[in-house]
């Protein structure tokens, strides 16, 4: 289950310092992805849909084929903000980095 406490401005930050290629913008968090090879792309977009379909929380994509970046921007609308469930799901979406 989601937690969706909403989280303070220091808690964010404090967060995303462990979360490389994330930052605040505005009332989401958001990572930008750069993976040149084109098989570890398509795992990439496959391991954000598991994370979306295991945690039931659902980000902003942008898939820029051109420069192989994917872009995810997160944040719990009916909180009006950032929540621990955004954190969670960057960090679950990040794991993807350590393991491949």
């Amino acid at each position: 289950m989601e937690n969706k406490r909403k989280l303070s401005e220091v808690e964010v930050e404090e967060e995303l310092s462990k979360l490389e290629g994330w930052r605040k913008e505005f009332k989401c968090i958001s990572g930008r992805f750069y993976i040149e090879d084109w098989n570890k792309l398509t795992q990439f977009l496959k391991h954000i849909v598991n994370c979306i379909e295991e945690t039931g929380h659902h980000p902003d994509i942008v898939f820029h084929t051109s420069t192989k970046t994917v872009t995810i921007s997160t944040t719990t609308h009916s909180e009006g903000g950032i929540t621990q469930a955004d954190i969670d799901l960057a960090r679950r979406i990040s794991e993807f980095f350590r393991t491949s």
